[in-house]
C-alpha cells in the first residue's frame, strides 16, 4: 500500500534531483561561479546569475532532504533502508538508494561552498561534484518512475510511458524550482539570460510531457488487460480525476505552457526590458508554482488510481503478490 508519505517522496526525491541537476548543470555551463580564494565571501555579493544558482541549489537540496525524510517514515523501520547500503543487489530499488545517497551528499556540498566561505575548495573540486551531481541526479530522476513500476501487482503501473512521465515531470519541477529561486533572489530581473533559457527549455518538456500523459491514459484506457482499464478510468473519471485534470492537466501543463509561450514569443522586446517587467515576472513565478502543483497531482492520481481498483481484475499472480 502506498500512502502519502510515499507519494510526497516521488514528488520530492524527483523534484530535488531535477532542481540540483538542472542549477549544476546552468553552473557548469552557463554561469561558472568563482571558488576557492576567489570565492564570494556572501552570497549577497555575487552576481544575480551565481545567486540563482546558489538559492537553487540550496532549494533542491532541502526539497531532496525533505524526500527522503518522507521515504524513511513511510518504511517507518531504519534498519529497513540500511539493509539496501550492507546487502546490495542488482535492483532498481538498490541503484536508486546509492544514487539518492550521493545527491543528498553532492547537494549538501554545493549548497555550503554557496553560502559559507570555503577557500580550501577549489572550483575544480566544485566541478567534479557538480558533474556528479548531474549524472546521480538524473539516476534518480528516472528512479523514482522506476520505483512505481516496478511493482508488478497494479497492471497500470507497468506501462514503461510511467518512467517517461515522471521523469519529464522531474524535470519540469526542477526547473520551476529554479525559477521560483530567480523570483526571490533576482528581484531586478537582472539574471534574463538564464531565466529564458529555462522557460525555452520547460517548454519543451511540458509538450513532450503532455504528449506521454495522453499517450499513457489513452493507452491504459484501451487496454486488453481489464486491471489496467479499470485503474485508467478511475483516473480519469473516478476520484482520481481532480487531480489529474484539474491539478496536473490544468496547472500543471496548460497554465505553464500559456504562460511560457507567451514570455517566449515576445522576441521583439529586448530580454532585459522583458525580465525587469514585474507582472511579467510574478506570472513566470506563479506559473512555476503551478508546475509543482501539477507534479504531485499526477503522482497523486496516478497512484490513488492504481490503489483503489478490484484485485479480481488484475492477474492471479498478482493478487497474490498483493495479498502478501
Amino acid at each position: 500500500m502506498l500512502g502519502e508519505l510515499a507519494v510526497g517522496y516521488l514528488f520530492l526525491g524527483g523534484t530535488g534531483a531535477g532542481a540540483i541537476a538542472v542549477a549544476s548543470v546552468l553552473d557548469l555551463a552557463l554561469v561558472r561561479a568563482p571558488f576557492g580564494t576567489d570565492a564570494r565571501v556572501s552570497a549577497d555579493e555575487a552576481p544575480p546569475c551565481e545567486r540563482v544558482v546558489a538559492f537553487a541549489l540550496l532549494a533542491g537540496f532541502a526539497t531532496l532532504a525533505l524526500g527522503v525524510l518522507c521515504l524513511l517514515f513511510d518504511l517507518g523501520r531504519i534498519d529497513r533502508a540500511l539493509d539496501l547500503f550492507l546487502r546490495p543487489s542488482a535492483t532498481y530499488l538498490t541503484v536508486g538508494s546509492f544514487a539518492l545517497a550521493a545527491l543528498v551528499a553532492c547537494g549538501a556540498f554545493l549548497a555550503l561552498v554557496r553560502f559559507a566561505y570555503l577557500p580550501f575548495a577549489p572550483r575544480a573540486a566544485v566541478v567534479a561534484v557538480e558533474a556528479v551531481a548531474v549524472a546521480v541526479g538524473l539516476v534518480v530522476v528516472a528512479y523514482t518512475g522506476l520505483l512505481l513500476q516496478g511493482l508488478g501487482a497494479v497492471a497500470l503501473w507497468r506501462s514503461p510511458l510511467i518512467p517517461a512521465l515522471f521523469a519529464l515531470s522531474s524535470l519540469s519541477c526542477g526547473i520551476a524550482v529554479v525559477l521560483a529561486a530567480a523570483f526571490f533572489a533576482d528581484p531586478d530581473g537582472a539574471a534574463d539570460r538564464v531565466v529564458s533559457l529555462l522557460v525555452r527549455a520547460d517548454v519543451a518538456i511540458i509538450v513532450l510531457e503532455a504528449v506521454a500523459a495522453a499517450l499513457f491514459a489513452c493507452l491504459a484506457l484501451a487496454s486488453d488487460h481489464p486491471g489496467a482499464a479499470a485503474s485508467a478510468a478511475q483516473l480519469v473519471s473516478g476520484s482520481g480525476a481532480l487531480a489529474w485534470w484539474g491539478g496536473f492537466v490544468a496547472c500543471g501543463l496548460a497554465a505553464p505552457l500559456a504562460v511560457e509561450l507567451a514570455l517566449a514569443a515576445r522576441v521583439h522586446v529586448r530580454a532585459q526590458e522583458r525580465a525587469q517587467q514585474p507582472a511579467l515576472r510574478a506570472a513566470l513565478a506563479v506559473a512555476a508554482v503551478l508546475v509543482l502543483v501539477g507534479g504531485l497531482g499526477m503522482r497523486g492520481a496516478i497512484v490513488d488510481a492504481g490503489m483503489h481498483r478490484n484485485l479480481e481484475l488484475e492477474e492471479p499472480s498478482a493478487q497474490a503478490l498483493r495479498l502478501e
